[in-house]
């Protein structure tokens, strides 16, 4: 004959105030997620600048006048913010 012994473990209950807790924390990690980081007008203008240079790269090879139009327009846009 064999003998098993079971162990039982104590039901333990929640810290106080934890549910409340967890809740206010996600809730808050929701609020900010939602919230976009606002940016100055020098930072914006030299984000936009970089995403129009990068479209010029990609126009290079095909079409090397409007590829050194992009890259004039995101100069005099960078300057007129005043992000350079």
């Amino acid at each position: 004959m064999s003998t098993i012994t079971v162990t039982g473990i104590a039901k333990v209950s929640e810290p106080r105030g934890a549910l409340w807790a967890a809740r206010a924390a996600a809730a808050l990690g929701r609020l900010l997620a939602r919230r976009p980081r606002e940016r100055s007008p020098a930072e914006s203008a030299a984000r936009e600048a970089a995403m129009v240079r990068a479209m010029a790269c990609h126009h290079m090879s095909t079409d090397p006048g409007f590829a050194a139009d992009l890259m004039a327009a995101a100069d005099r846009h960078e300057a007129a913010a005043g992000a350079r």
